[in-house]
């Protein structure tokens, strides 16, 4: 297969000018090789018949010459007939097959072996053989034999078409030529100008430039979608610098650093000039080592960053977070970088691109944020203990007044004692010693003293069980004051450790911490258990929670002026956990005061601190549950919920 590559790079002219004579040639050529094929078939045909015709005459004429046996005249016969220029031999035989005459060069063969010439007219190499019977009366007397060879003529044949082909073939290819060379700018023009067009776009980078129309056949209208896709390449080639000025403008006013890199991060094509800022060295040395911006940072981080921004270019198609660098003055600064992928039309990634923000100052606020929250946080929960405290307290002074009251009674029954009656009945025993049965027979005194000692001795055991009454209530409340301070001291003594703890004995624990306020206060309480399992926790810290929440919830129904005062604690399972919800008939929430209750120093009573509630929901929190408060409006009551996990957060 011949290769035509060298087309590729020949003018326009001269590719038409070739395909036009290319074409015509094979055309010519194609047309010469069939005629001249048609024309030699024709001429074999022709002479084939025309040699039959002569060899039949002949065979008719040699008649005489075998049926006598006269070599001499067959002979002569022959040789007429070999004197033309393309018979080569002749030959007669006899029916017994031996040879009465022959002329030319005739092929040898054994004696006696008969010539197998096939009949009528037969083809061999460059040779034409030919046989005709030669009969007398339907007898027959032998065969004629003929070879005419017909090299010569083809050759002349072939020489004469070959010097036609010639001239015919020059001919053609000079007006083919000369007529290409005339019509062929009518193709090659348009195409000439459009890339001369093409050509100053490229050298100017002008896109108003348009192709002139010369047609209005297929040229023409590719030239003018040519000028029309010039037309919109000039508008976004417009809109893009205005775009890319923009950018331009934008990356280079802002603080933040913009970037472009290549996926493998081996090449950074776009830098801000915020990174000289934010890093401390300089763009174009980011530009000579791609991995600069990575060196700075810490060594900590280092690999792990590098390893994300790997994942982007392959696995994910965003990235955010932040890291440290070390800047060449020895500071350390904040970053937040953000990247995303870029991807061309079949979808793959072509670009990497991204905003690294300076958050130094951010993150040393959100520091300064998480000491003051920490220290608030302490704050809330020292609060915390001292509403538990309170509660304590509240309850030991009740306790302590009913003590007091104990007290008093016992000491002015004691004031009140006959004691002194029973001095002055021994007194007079004592006097009559030496008369005692005459004085208790006799004298009037005597005689009443009997029932006057069984009176005293009635009362005297009637004040000792008041006593013993007294004494056993004031042990009971001193019995309540050491129950409670050891509650609270357990307590307190449990701070910080987890443990398996029932929420039942827990609520239990806050209710008796405002037992004395309940009671006070005339709020009945309804107790709602479900079976719930052990959890895990911190349990001091939820007992402050829950003693927060029912003290409010006592004051919420102490405020509302309602005679029939409740609480119901209800304790229910809920999925991973458990869920308390403390629920009273009190004096509400007010819609606008639903999403503040829980900020710190936010109170509805003119006594309050505003650290309950906010305490109580940052340890809830911390122990990994809420804290959650909902109610319909004022004088509605509200509801207060606790969700605790089987399993608080470790610290």
């Amino acid at each position: 297969m011949i290769s035509l590559d060298f087309l590729r790079h020949l003018p326009v002219k001269r590719k038409v000018t070739f395909i036009v004579l290319t074409t015509c040639s094979v055309i010519l050529l194609l047309a010469c090789a069939g005629l001249f094929a048609f024309q030699l078939v024709l001429f074999k045909k022709t002479f084939a018949r025309d040699l039959a015709t002569l060899v039949r005459v002949v065979a008719d004429n040699s008649t005489g010459a075998v049926s006598f046996g006269d070599k001499k005249a067959a002979a002569e016969i022959l040789s007429t007939l070999t004197a033309q220029p393309h018979i080569a031999s002749a030959q007669i035989e006899l029916a017994d097959g031996s040879e009465l005459a022959a002329a030319g060069a005739v092929e040898a063969r054994g004696s006696g072996t008969p010539r197998k010439f096939p009949e009528d007219v037969h083809y061999k190499g460059n040779d034409l053989l030919l046989s005709q019977p030669i009969a007398l009366k339907n007898e027959h007397l032998g065969t004629l034999y003929v070879r005419a060879n017909i090299h010569a003529m083809n050759h002349d044949l072939l020489m004469l078409y070959a010097v036609m082909l010639v001239l015919v073939l020059a001919g053609a290819l000079l007006i083919a030529l000369l007529l290409s060379a005339r019509l062929q700018r009518f193709i090659t023009e348009p195409i000439l100008k459009l890339a001369e067009t093409a050509r100053i776009i490229a050298e100017r980078g002008d896109y108003s430039v348009r192709a002139e129309i010369l047609s209005r056949d297929e040229f023409g209208l590719f030239t003018g979608t040519f000028n029309q896709m010039l037309g919109r390449i000039e508008s976004q080639d417009t809109a893009l610098r205005a775009s890319d000025l923009k950018f331009r403008q934008l990356a280079e006013n802002i603080r933040d650093v913009f970037w472009i890199k290549a996926p493998d991060l081996k090449e950074v094509i776009y830098v801000s000039p915020a990174y000289q800022e934010v890093w401390g060295r300089s763009a174009e040395g980011l530009i000579q080592n791609p991995l600069q911006w990575a060196e700075a940072i810490v060594p900590e981080q280092r690999q792990q960053v590098l390893e994300a921004f790997q994942e982007l270019a392959t696995q994910r198609s965003q990235y955010e977070g932040d890291y440290r660098i070390l800047r060449p003055d020895g500071t350390i600064r904040w970053i937040h970088d953000r990247g995303f992928q870029v991807l061309d039309q079949r979808g793959s990634v072509c670009r990497l691109a991204g905003v690294a923000s300076d958050i130094t100052g951010r993150k040393q606020a959100e520091a300064e944020v998480e000491q003051m929250h920490k220290q608030l946080r302490h704050a809330s929960l020292q609060a915390g203990m001292a509403e538990v405290a309170t509660s304590v307290l509240h309850n030991v002074g009740n306790v302590l007044n009913s003590v007091n009251v104990t007290a008093i009674l016992l000491s002015d029954q004691i004031k009140k004692s006959r004691a002194s009656d029973l001095a002055r009945v021994v007194g007079l025993l004592r006097e009559h010693s030496a008369d005692l049965a005459a004085f208790l027979n006799t004298d009037p005194k005597g005689r009443k003293l009997i029932e006057f000692l069984a009176q005293l001795g009635d009362k005297f055991v009637g004040d000792q069980n008041r006593h013993l009454e007294e004494l056993e209530s004031l042990r009971k409340n001193i019995e309540h004051i050491k129950e409670i301070v050891a509650m609270q001291q357990n307590y307190a003594t449990a701070s910080g450790l987890t443990e398996s703890v029932h929420v039942i004995d827990l609520i239990e624990d806050a209710l008796r911490m405002n037992a004395g306020a309940l009671v006070r206060h005339e709020v009945k309480v309804v107790r709602e258990y479900a079976k719930v399992p052990l959890i895990i926790t911190e349990k001091h810290k939820v007992l402050q929670i829950l003693v927060n929440v029912v003290r409010n919830a006592k004051y919420a129904c102490d405020e509302s002026g309602r005679k029939d005062k409740q609480m119901i604690v209800r304790v229910a399972n809920r999925e991973g956990g458990v869920k308390i919800s403390v629920i009273d008939n009190g004096v509400g929430i007010a819609p606008e005061n639903l999403t503040r209750i829980f900020n710190h120093g936010f109170t509805t009573r003119k006594d309050g601190h505003g650290f309950g509630l906010h305490s109580g929901a940052l340890t809830a929190r911390e122990l990994g549950g809420s804290l959650m408060g909902q109610s319909e409006g004022a004088g509605k009551g509200a509801v207060f919920t606790l969700e605790l996990p089987l399993q608080s957060k470790a610290h």
